[in-house]
């Protein structure tokens, strides 16, 4: 049976005294005060723990098992969470599964807990950069050019991507009439008249 178990946040014994009198660290805020996790549940790195093959802060897997030592048990933090990475690309941690990877608790600011957090949705700023198999967006009801155009671009083809709800023809007829649009069609024009300058016709 699979069992949500919740991971709090350890803290050392002089940081307690510290909040208690009223004190706090902004590097706390990168880790969960409390985190939530359960097999099979898709979660995303919250921190950079390995830059050059990709497990980085949005880095998106799934939780593939949850490792206590015998002597402990909740609500202590796990020893490990062993973290599915399709994208590893490492030497194997283990050889009959090569992509999971052990995610150990992170020491930030007065926080000790796992770099993960749940990711069944992201927000589009924290979608920047990442490249999905397929997503279901809601855009709102206001349009904002830039934050559109990242959201639509997260996936490589257009049948992995589903609008809900849908976005209707004089919706983006409205959005080709921004100003944004029309400062960057003036933009582009005016790098491909500076490409042409020096070029003489064949």
């Amino acid at each position: 049976m699979n069992v949500v178990i919740s991971c709090k946040t350890n803290h050392h014994f002089q940081c307690k005294k510290l909040q208690r009198a009223g004190s706090s660290n902004p590097k706390d805020e990168q880790l969960q005060a409390q985190l939530l996790l359960c097999i099979d549940q898709q979660v995303m790195l919250c921190s950079n723990l390995w830059v050059e093959i990709g497990l980085v802060n949005g880095a998106l897997g799934q939780v593939n098992s949850i490792i206590y030592k015998d002597s402990e048990k909740l609500p202590q933090l796990p020893l490990f969470v062993v973290f599915q990475f399709k994208h590893y690309i490492s030497p194997p941690w283990d050889e009959n599964n090569p992509k999971n990877v052990p995610i150990t608790p992170l020491s930030c600011g007065w926080r000790q807990q796992i770099p993960l957090k749940m990711a069944w949705a992201l927000t589009i700023h924290k979608s920047q950069g990442l490249t999905l198999e397929r997503e279901t967006i809601d855009t709102g009801s206001i349009d904002y050019q830039g934050l559109t155009f990242t959201v639509f671009s997260r996936v490589r083809e257009l049948h992995c991507l589903c609008i809900q709800p849908s976005f209707t023809f004089e919706r983006y007829e409205r959005m080709q009439q921004g100003p944004h649009v029309h400062r960057h069609r003036s933009e582009e024009q005016c790098l491909l008249s500076l490409s042409n300058v020096g070029k003489y016709p064949s």
